[in-house]
């Protein structure tokens, strides 16, 4: 199942789409086609779109600070913010895009939000490299969090792992209410399922992605812009399977 969910979004995709209308017009042996390429290319790498898809995404749980966060027994950061590569010394972790959810974790316990820090154990199947909560919980000892705070899951694949990993962690600890902590655009879906699992939750989105600036730039298409439109719709495909199963 986890092969599915994560080849479905490269096939309905901007780039899915641009290659079916290529593949049509040398079919078809039709220029419509491609002149269809040419304005989903523009419009699919125009930071505008971009931004509208981004803002759309990040508006149900917008930022909140810190002191208006109620207390609870735990607080939970989900994976998906290290990037694994393997060298000759082993394999190096380093931080990707969604670094914030580690952050915004620490920020909360140091706050004296909860006692307790609970990482994920986050990894693919298809990865050699250790279970990112393992790692995150070494960095966490290093900026001061108590060994005996840090709890890790077991291991997940997805965030619908990650909850039921969570609620049997949660059942073992005696522990009942949580602060939940992810990115923004990816809260809606998360709380989702943690909801569906009869977890108590209260979300503290993060990394927040949408621009809210603009200049002349931003009228000009970019592959930034196309990679970001292309990972927001990626993000709705992700939201749209999750409501079709809960």
């Amino acid at each position: 199942m986890i092969y599915i969910h994560k080849a479905l979004p490269l096939v309905i995709s901007p780039l899915g789409l641009l290659v079916a209308l290529l593949l049509l017009g040398i079919f078809l042996r039709r220029f419509w086609p491609f002149y269809l390429v040419l304005i989903f290319t523009l419009i699919f790498s125009w930071p505008p779109t971009a931004r509208l898809i981004w803002r759309n995404l990040e508006s149900t749980y917008p930022y909140q600070p810190i002191d208006r966060v109620e207390q609870a027994d735990a607080v939970v950061v989900l994976s998906g913010m290290l990037g694994m590569f393997e060298t000759e010394y082993g394999h190096v972790a380093e931080w990707g895009g969604a670094a914030d959810r580690f952050f915004a974790g620490i920020d909360l316990i140091q706050a004296g939000k909860a006692d307790k820090l609970i990482f994920t154990r986050g990894q693919m199947p298809w990865s050699d490299g250790p279970p990112e909560g393992e790692v995150l919980r070494l960095k966490a000892l290093n900026m001061g969090v108590p060994e005996a705070n840090i709890l890790l899951t077991g291991k997940a694949a997805n965030t619908a792992d990650e909850a039921i990993q969570v609620k049997t962690l949660l059942q073992q600890e005696g522990l009942k209410h949580i602060i939940l902590v992810t990115s923004s655009f990816h809260m809606p879906r998360s709380k989702r399922l943690f909801d569906h699992a009869g977890i108590n939750n209260v979300a503290y989105p993060t990394d927040f992605q949408a621009n809210a600036t603009t200049n002349w730039l931003d009228m000009i298409p970019s592959a930034q812009a196309f990679s970001a439109t292309s990972s927001g719709l990626r993000e709705y495909i992700g939201r749209m399977y999750y409501w079709l199963r809960f």
